[in-house]
């Protein structure tokens, strides 16, 4: 974000009094994974919650108990093995 910029700026608030109207604006797919855990879930799941509203391809999902960057603390683990067979997935049925 710039410097002396408010929590307002479309960097950071896509939904914000300063930031385009998403409606008109072609995303292509989203993935968005969230730590159940995570500290800002809550702006997370609005975020995707909004956006499907407003029509676009996005798809959410929550680890339950997990913290922020979860897959990437034990890149090894379960979880993160499930997590690269998710971004895999989207990968495939998404792309052109």
């Amino acid at each position: 974000m710039p410097i002396g910029e408010t929590r307002d700026h479309p960097l950071a608030n896509p939904f914000g009094p300063y930031s385009p109207n998403l409606e008109q604006v072609k995303l292509d797919p989203i993935l968005l994974i969230v730590g159940g855990n995570e500290l800002l879930k809550d702006r997370a799941s609005n975020y995707a919650t909004r956006l499907k509203e407003l029509g676009k391809d996005i798809e959410y999902i929550e680890f339950e108990g997990f913290e922020h960057g979860f897959f990437t603390h034990d890149s090894y683990s379960e979880v993160a093995n499930e997590v690269i067979h998710i971004l895999k997935r989207f990968m495939l049925e998404t792309s052109t």
